[in-house]
């Protein structure tokens, strides 16, 4: 019996210094991100922030037919709730086909935050290890600086902290090479930093997770997001590639400005760039969709995304003092990166937030953990709403959750 329970007090022991060990090495960074206790029942909370949404959506509606937007989406979730869910204009400039809630749009740049749920997930299920040596994975890779050819990690990869100089290749993935010949030329990259040292965004050695996840699952990175995420959190318009951009039909055309003075705006040919460096930049969804995105993303679907995969994207790993904050004002502290989500300290609290531009589409989109509220916006001819849209929201309600005063409030009295 004495030998059975030292055995017994060996392994919970040995368990413990194990797990101990293990936490002690994920607290090399610090996460920041706020959780809330998510109640099982549902409730109707769309109450609790009518006078906020009617301003908010008055604003947006007001600024996008003031500045002859063609088309564009908006949602807004609380407390795991679509409050509101409104299309815009319409597909292609000169007709009268409306957007409508399930036309799909490029998510742009915004695709980066779905790289960093999944590369969570993958982590989570020890399919890939986000702190291994991306060269484990890819002996392959070569790189111009010993150093970083064999230590930046995926997690380097996904926070911009590789050590290449910022863009590295975009001007060849607007020629159209595809991702095995921008692949071998990554040798050619310019490095001006150790890896983890310096953050400088990019697109191309980005969507090495393409690589990585396809030799590690056998599968596409297209398939590996349809199963893991857009299929359990029922994405039925979310897509990878342009293939699945064409293939429902209801999808919005690009269109650019062509006079900021008259407000005019030019269709623009449907093209394929950027969808080969598809964790970067190829993912497309529906304003629909992006609503069920925010709930996972605020912690509602924990069966999809779980709190480690919260944590794990909501944990600053780099400073970023290269983006532009122009319309945020006074209350934006700080502006780190994590996993493919910028981590924003505004008035003391935690903001997930990205923004995604390809030529003829915007797409913007920000999670605000301890409010439970968070807002996605898609657009067919970007303009200067789609820099706006973001930060009025957050500061809108901040006003809103701490006075009472706020109806009516315009967008030029909260600065």
């Amino acid at each position: 019996m004495k030998v059975r329970y030292v055995l017994a007090l060996s392994l919970i022991l040995l368990i413990g210094y194990f797990g101990f060990t293990i936490q002690t090495q994920k607290g090399a960074y610090v996460s920041d991100y706020q959780y809330v206790n998510i109640p099982t029942e549902e409730v109707d909370h769309s109450a609790e922030v009518a006078n906020f949404v009617k301003t908010y959506s008055d604003f947006f509606e007001s600024k996008f037919d003031s500045l002859n937007s063609v088309g564009g989406a908006m949602t807004i979730v609380y407390k795991g709730q679509v409050v509101f869910c409104k299309p815009y204009g319409v597909k292609k400039i000169g007709t009268a086909d409306s957007v409508d809630i399930h036309t799909r749009f490029r998510l742009a740049s915004v695709s980066k935050g779905f790289a960093g749920v999944l590369a969570a997930k993958m982590d989570e299920r020890e399919a890939i290890n986000l702190d291994t040596p991306v060269i484990t994975y890819l002996p392959s890779l070569h790189l111009s600086k010993i150093e970083n050819q064999e230590h930046i990690t995926l997690r380097n990869v996904l926070s911009h902290t590789t050590g290449l100089l910022g863009y590295s290749f975009d001007p060849y993935v607007e020629s159209g090479l595809s991702y095995n010949q921008l692949y071998q030329k990554l040798y050619l990259a310019k490095i001006d930093a150790a890896p983890g040292k310096r953050y400088a965004y990019q697109n191309v050695i980005f969507s090495l997770l393409d690589t990585v996840l396809q030799l590690r699952t056998k599968m596409s990175y297209g398939d590996l997001l349809s199963e893991n995420v857009f299929q359990p959190l029922g994405m039925k318009d979310a897509s990878v590639g342009f293939d699945g951009f064409l293939a429902a039909k209801n999808y919005a055309y690009p269109h650019k400005m062509i006079s900021a003075k008259t407000l005019t705006y030019k269709l623009c040919d449907l093209n394929d760039r950027y969808y080969t460096t598809a964790p970067a930049a190829g993912v497309n969804a529906s304003i629909s969709d992006l609503g069920k995105w925010l709930k996972a993303i605020m912690g509602y679907c924990p069966q999809v995304v779980s709190p480690h995969v919260l944590e794990e994207i909501g944990t600053p790993y780099i400073n970023v003092t290269q983006s532009t904050t122009k319309y945020w004002g006074c209350n934006l502290e700080s502006k780190d990166y994590g996993l493919g989500w910028r981590v924003f300290r505004y008035n003391g609290d935690v903001l997930l937030y990205h923004g995604g531009f390809v030529q003829g589409y915007r797409a913007e989109i920000v999670v605000w953990p301890k409010k439970q509220i968070g807002m996605a916006m898609l657009m067919n001819s970007p303009n200067v709403l789609a820099q706006k849209a973001v930060p009025f929201f957050v500061n809108l309600y901040s006003y809103y959750s701490n006075d009472d005063r706020a109806d009516g409030m315009t967008f030029s009295e909260l600065y």
